[in-house]
């Protein structure tokens, strides 16, 4: 059996991914949740064609060498400001030359959903600006699926 550590995967993804061949990459850890689920979700990402903006999920590779998936929240002259959607604070400035990938689609509950779809704009655009309130919200979610059921 082949092991690799996450740093050696990552770096293997990204040498495949091509203009016009995007890679997926399986969600690990929950700092994305509510939006992306450790183990359940995917994100399909590809070379950044744009500066990124507020809203866009990428891939970035801190100076550590340890690959984070999170949000734009703000740029600004100095750098990208990124934060997980479970997230209450922003990391950065992060250069843009360590933003290796972009998220063009993601893989949520089985389903792919791209910009323009309810979930990818209402965490792109409506779930930034709860703030504290993310939260309290993922938690009553939470409480609702578990008394809810499995489907």
């Amino acid at each position: 059996m082949l092991r690799l550590d996450t740093r050696q995967y990552i770096n293997l993804l990204l040498a495949q991914m091509r203009p016009g061949r995007p890679v997926s990459l399986a969600v690990w850890g929950s700092s994305m949740a509510p939006f992306l689920i450790h183990g359940r979700d995917a994100v399909l990402l590809a070379a950044p064609e744009r500066p990124l903006k507020p809203g866009d999920v990428a891939l970035f590779e801190r100076p550590s060498g340890q690959y984070v998936l999170h949000r734009v929240c703000r740029t600004a002259p100095e750098g990208l400001y990124f934060m997980g959607d479970g997230q209450q604070q922003a990391e950065g400035p992060v250069p843009p030359q360590a933003v290796r990938a972009l998220a063009i689609k993601a893989r949520r509950k089985g389903r792919w959903l791209g910009p323009g779809s309810f979930w990818w704009e209402f965490f792109a655009r409506v779930w930034p600006h709860l703030g504290p309130l993310r939260g309290a919200l993922s938690a009553l979610y939470g409480a609702f699926k578990r008394k809810e059921g499995p489907p």
